[in-house]
C-alpha cells in the first residue's frame, strides 16, 4: 500500500506487527475498511473496497471527508449512540446506511467500528469494518430493520412524552430548545430552529439546534422557507433548494443547507414555525412530518397555556379600563424601585395626580363620556412623563406616578409641572365642553422611607394643592412646602 494511504499523522500500517500480511488482507478485503479520527471525524484511510462502494473515485477524495458524511440522514440518527457506545465500551455493531457519494443512493450497511487508539481524553483513532447489505435482505436482516424501527418509534414516543410534560409546567425557552433538539435528533438533520412572527411577519429565532452561528432572523412571505410556511399556515417541505420556486432559497444557500421542512405553530393563528434543514437533497417521509406534526401540537398547547395564564395575570395587575397598571402592580413596583436606591445617590419621586372635580363630568356629561375622559387622560400623562417612569390608576379620578432616579426636589417639581401644564394643553386642543384639571402631590423618598410613609407624604402634598386651587401642585418637604400652578 501507498503511503498516501493514511492522511493523519502517527498512524501507520507499517508500525503494526506483520504489516505486509494485514495491509494485504486489507487491500483485498470485500468488505469495506476505513480509519478515522475520533473527535473530528476526519477519515485517515480506506480500504479499495470502501473506494469502490462508496464512489470516491480514489482514496485521496475520502481523506476529504467524515465519517458523518458516509451517512444518510437516516444513519445519522445513530450517531449519538454510537459515539456513546464507543466511549464507554470501545465497540459498536449494528445496521446503519451510507450513501453514494456520486449517485447519492442510500446502501444498507452492517458495520462494526471499534476504538483502536487511546489518548488521556478518551478515544482518538476508529476503525471500522462494514460490510454492504443490498440483495442480502435475509430473515436476520429484515428481523434487525423491524427492530430498528421499533426503536426508533420509541425515541419518537418518548421525545414527545418529554415535551408534553415540559409542556404543562415548564418554562417556554426550555420548551422550544428541547422541541428544536428532539427534531434534529430524531430526523437526523443538520439543524433545527423555532422562530416566532413579529408583528411586521419577520420571524424571530428563539430556539436553534445546530453548528453556530445559527440564524437569527428569517425573512416573512416568499423572502425564506420559515416566512412562507408562516404566511401559508402549511407545512412547506423543500426536497432541493435548486429547484424550489416557490420562496427565497438564498438563507438556505448562505448556509450549506440544501433541504428542509417548515411546519407552523399555532391553533387559530400562526404563532410560529419549527423548521429543520439538511446539508443534502432528502425526501421527507410521512412519518418525518407526522413527528414534526406532534411535536409543533405539544408547543401549540403549551403556548396557548402560557399565554391564557399571562393574560390572567396582566389583568389581575391592570385597570382594565385604562390599560394602566393598578394599585397592586404600583405597590409591588415602588417597593422595587425603594429597595433599589443607593445612599446618598438618586432618588424615588412620588406623585398623586387627582382630577379635579370630576365627578361633575359624570354628573353633567354621564359615565360613558366620563370613562372615554379617562382613557384618553391615561394616555396622556403616559406621554407627559419620562420613558420608565410608571403611570397607574388607583382607582376612580386618581392617578399616580412613580419616578425612579430623580435627581432632587427640582426634577420632581418639574415634572409634576409638566403633567399639570400638559392638561391645560390638552383642554385647549381638544376644546373640551368640560375642562379638565388635576391637582398633583409630590413626595420624594428618603433612606428610611417606607412606601406606606412616602403615599402619605404624596397625599399630604395632593391635598395642600387642592387646597391651593385647582390645576396646581405641592411638593412635601420636612421643612419646605414648595408648590405652583400651570
Amino acid at each position: 500500500m501507498q503511503d498516501g494511504r493514511f492522511a493523519a499523522e502517527g498512524v501507520s500500517m507499517e508500525s503494526l506487527p506483520d504489516s505486509r500480511m494485514l495491509l494485504a488482507v486489507l487491500e483485498h478485503s470485500p468488505a469495506l475498511v476505513f480509519v478515522s479520527e475520533f473527535v473530528s471525524g476526519r477519515i485517515v484511510y480506506v480500504n479499495p473496497a470502501g473506494v469502490g462502494v462508496l464512489g470516491f473515485g480514489d482514496a485521496v477524495h475520502a481523506y476529504s471527508r467524515t465519517t458523518a458524511e458516509l451517512f444518510t440522514d437516516v444513519g445519522l440518527v445513530q450517531a449519538r449512540d454510537v459515539e456513546s457506545a464507543l466511549a464507554d465500551r470501545g465497540e459498536w455493531t449494528g445496521l446503519t446506511e451510507f450513501r453514494h457519494f456520486v449517485t447519492g443512493e442510500p446502501i444498507p450497511m452492517l458495520i462494526s467500528t471499534f476504538v483502536l487508539e487511546y489518548t488521556e481524553t478518551g478515544p482518538s483513532v476508529i476503525g471500522s469494518i462494514a460490510q454492504d447489505r443490498r440483495g442480502a435482505e435475509g430473515d436476520e436482516q429484515r428481523l434487525q430493520r423491524a427492530l430498528g424501527e421499533s426503536a426508533y418509534r420509541a425515541r419518537e414516543q418518548q421525545a414527545i412524552a418529554d415535551l408534553s410534560q415540559l409542556a404543562v409546567g415548564g418554562d417556554l425557552d426550555e420548551l422550544l430548545t428541547a422541541a428544536a433538539g428532539a427534531a434534529a435528533a430524531l430526523m437526523g438533520v443538520h439543524c433545527s430552529s423555532i422562530a416566532r412572527v413579529a408583528d411586521d411577519d419577520e420571524l424571530t429565532v428563539l430556539a436553534y439546534r445546530g453548528p453556530e452561528p445559527g440564524p437569527k432572523t428569517f425573512a416573512p412571505g416568499p423572502g425564506s422557507q420559515p416566512g412562507y410556511a408562516a404566511a401559508d399556515g402549511s407545512v412547506v417541505v423543500c426536497t432541493d433548494r435548486v429547484h424550489e420556486t416557490r420562496f427565497s432559497t438564498v438563507g438556505m444557500s448562505g448556509r450549506g443547507l440544501e433541504s428542509g421542512v417548515c411546519v407552523p405553530i399555532g391553533s387559530d393563528a400562526v404563532w410560529g414555525v419549527l423548521t429543520a434543514h439538511s446539508l443534502r437533497p432528502r425526501e421527507y417521509t410521512d412519518r418525518d412530518l407526522n413527528f414534526l406534526r406532534s411535536v409543533t401540537a405539544v408547543l401549540s398547547a403549551a403556548i396557548r397555556r402560557i399565554e391564557a395564564e399571562a393574560a390572567l395575570v396582566h389583568q389581575s395587575l391592570h385597570d382594565p379600563l385604562t390599560g394602566l397598571p393598578n394599585r397592586t402592580l404600583v405597590r409591588r413596583r415602588l417597593d422595587e424601585a425603594l429597595d433599589a436606591v443607593p445612599r446618598g445617590g438618586p432618588r424615588v419621586a412620588l406623585l398623586l395626580v387627582d382630577l379635579d372635580d370630576f365627578k361633575t363630568v359624570n354628573d353633567s356629561l354621564g359615565h360613558a363620556v366620563g370613562d372615554d375622559a379617562l382613557i384618553v387622560l391615561a394616555r396622556h400623562l403616559r406621554s407627559a412623563v419620562r420613558p420608565g417612569d410608571t403611570v397607574a390608576r388607583l382607582g376612580g379620578d386618581e392617578f399616580v406616578v412613580v419616578c425612579e432616579h430623580v435627581a432632587g426636589a427640582a426634577e420632581a417639581v418639574a415634572i409634576a409641572a409638566r403633567i399639570a401644564g400638559s392638561f391645560a394643553d390638552l383642554n385647549r386642543a381638544r376644546s373640551l365642553e368640560w375642562p379638565i384639571s388635576a391637582s398633583i402631590g409630590v413626595a420624594l423618598s428618603d433612606p428610611e422611607c417606607t412606601r406606606e410613609e412616602l403615599v402619605r407624604r404624596a397625599d399630604s402634598a395632593m391635598y395642600r394643592a387642592k387646597a391651593a386651587g385647582a390645576g396646581g401642585y405641592a411638593l412635601y418637604d420636612d421643612t419646605f412646602q414648595g408648590g405652583g400652578r400651570a
